[in-house]
């Protein structure tokens, strides 16, 4: 038999050995001298595929979808990623696509809040400054000042109150408690829910300030009536004095009377603050006054009495006046002492309204990112 030029097949194994197609790819090689172009037209026909081509083939072609369904779940796996770590952790127990729209609203809502509440801190700052007007005027004995700041600070109050009970009305920040905080999560993220708390901590400071001023009017209406009290028997005691000097004793006994009058009405003022407060230099000066009103009211009337003759009884009369006035000071320093002494029991209360404003002012410079300036 003649020797043929195709390889020795096994046929247990079905296997050939590598030839040139397996290392071409199973194409010629365009100018491989070792194969001709009429080798490459016959090559099929000499070299049939065996069974271990067509399982190389069979498995080739399944495996082609595979690799696309693999590169598929690869890519879905990545996707997923990235769209979970976008997402809330569920141990935030919060998600924010859920509660966008009533953020929006509750924050809509707020902002127009705290667009109030810039105004009402303008009118805390001017009480503010009333309270300082305030004292600052009691201690000059300025009532026309007093009457201003008392004026412009109760037409403070009755804004801020009127702002403050608007804005209580419309977020309905009482009763603010925990159970609150629950039931509000459940329809808003934890962001506005801070933001709702803050607004209406900072509205609770107003509080205090209606009381505080007030107690601050009422100590000042008080000092300042009973400077009046005193000012009033001193200008009305001069007048009696010079009427007696010019021998009008009867004249010099009315306008006595009506000092005596002005004087009595103070006292009667340091012994209700008397109760409060210590007093005990006004309470001194006012009884060294009064002693000099008797002292002259007797001395006058006995002048009046002796129809002008020194008798014994006017001779005494006018040793004790003498007495008496030696005991009264020379100049109002006396009173100044007082009204500061006075003003400085107001001071409390001024501190006090001074402390909510600087609160809200915080408060509202936290909630807008800024100072605030008053308007």
């Amino acid at each position: 038999m003649t020797k043929s030029n195709r390889p020795n097949q096994s046929t247990r194994s079905g296997l050939r050995p590598v030839d040139r197609r397996d290392l071409g790819g199973l194409e010629p090689v365009p100018g491989d001298p070792d194969i001709s172009d009429e080798d490459s037209e016959h090559q099929e026909e000499e070299f049939p595929p065996g069974p271990g081509d067509l399982i190389r083939g069979r498995i080739g072609r399944q495996l082609v979808p595979l690799g696309w369904l693999a590169l598929a779940a690869g890519l879905a796996f990545g996707s997923a990623g990235l769209v979970a770590a976008a997402q809330p952790t569920p141990a935030s127990g919060h998600r924010q696509e859920l509660t966008w729209a009533a953020d929006q609203e509750l924050s809509a809502k707020l902002d127009t809040a705290v667009q109030e509440m810039v105004l009402l801190n303008g009118d805390i700052d001017l009480l503010g400054q009333m309270s300082r007007k305030t004292l600052s005027s009691l201690v000059q004995i300025d009532q026309a000042a007093l009457a201003e700041g008392w004026d412009s600070g109760t037409k403070a109050v009755d804004s801020i109150y009127a702002r403050a009970g608007d804005l209580d009305t419309s977020l309905t920040c009482d009763p603010w408690d925990a159970a609150r905080e629950v039931e509000l999560s459940k329809t808003y993220s934890p962001g506005p829910i801070d933001r709702y708390h803050r607004i209406c901590l900072a509205l609770t400071s107003v509080g205090p300030l209606r009381d505080d001023w007030a107690a601050l009017v009422a100590g000042s209406r008080t000092a300042i009536q009973l400077a009046m009290d005193i000012n009033s028997h001193d200008e009305i005691g001069i007048s009696a004095l010079q009427m007696a000097t010019q021998g009008r004793y009867s004249d010099a006994l009315a306008e006595l009377t009506r000092a005596s009058a002005a004087i009595a009405e103070a006292t009667a003022i340091s012994a209700d603050l008397a109760k409060v407060t210590d007093v005990s230099t006004l309470q001194d000066w006012l009884a060294r006054t009064t002693s000099w009103d008797s002292a002259a009211e007797v001395l006058w009337q006995a002048v009046i009495d002796s129809k002008g003759v020194i008798s014994p009884q006017v001779t005494a009369a006018i040793k004790n006046e003498k007495d008496a006035r030696a005991l009264l000071p020379d100049d109002n320093a006396v009173l100044q002492v007082v009204m500061d002494e006075l003003a400085s029991n107001l001071i409390p209360q001024s501190i006090s309204i001074e402390t909510s404003r600087g609160a809200f002012s915080a408060a509202i410079s936290d909630l807008v990112g800024g100072t605030v300036f008053s308007q």
